[in-house]
C-alpha cells in the first residue's frame, strides 16, 4: 500500500506532463478540505468555489511550485495556497467596499 505522500508525488509528477486524470484525482482528494477552509474564512460559498478553482488551476499551471516550496506535504501546500487566496479575496472585497463608500461620501460632499 502506498503512502499518501507517495501517491501525491506520483500525481504531481503526472501533472508535469499535463495528465488531466492526475488533476482529477487531486481535486477529488483535497477539494472538500479546501472548500471547508475557504468557507470558514470567507463565509461565502460562491467565493470559496472560485478560490478552489484558482488553487487547482494554479497547481495545474505550475505543478513544480510545490517542489520549490518549503512544504513537505502537498496538503500543507494546498492549504497554504487556499488561505492566501482567501486573504486576497477578502482584501479585494474590503477595497471594493471602501471604494464604494468613498465614492458615496465624495458625491454627498459635492451636493452640499
Amino acid at each position: 500500500m502506498k503512502l499518501k505522500k507517495d501517491l501525491d508525488s506520483e500525481l504531481l509528477e503526472r501533472l508535469l506532463f499535463k495528465d488531466p486524470e492526475a488533476l482529477k484525482q487531486l481535486v477529488s482528494s483535497y477539494s472538500r478540505l479546501l472548500f471547508q477552509i475557504a468557507v470558514r474564512i470567507t463565509g461565502d460559498q460562491k467565493a470559496s468555489e472560485k478560490i478552489l478553482c484558482d488553487v487547482f488551476r494554479e497547481l495545474w499551471d505550475k505543478p513544480n511550485h510545490f517542489n520549490q516550496s518549503e512544504d513537505t506535504f502537498l496538503s500543507s501546500y494546498l492549504i497554504k495556497r487556499c488561505k492566501i487566496k482567501c486573504v486576497q479575496f477578502e482584501e479585494t472585497y474590503i477595497n471594493s467596499l471602501l471604494s464604494k463608500k468613498s465614492k458615496n461620501y465624495i458625491a454627498a460632499c459635492r451636493s452640499i
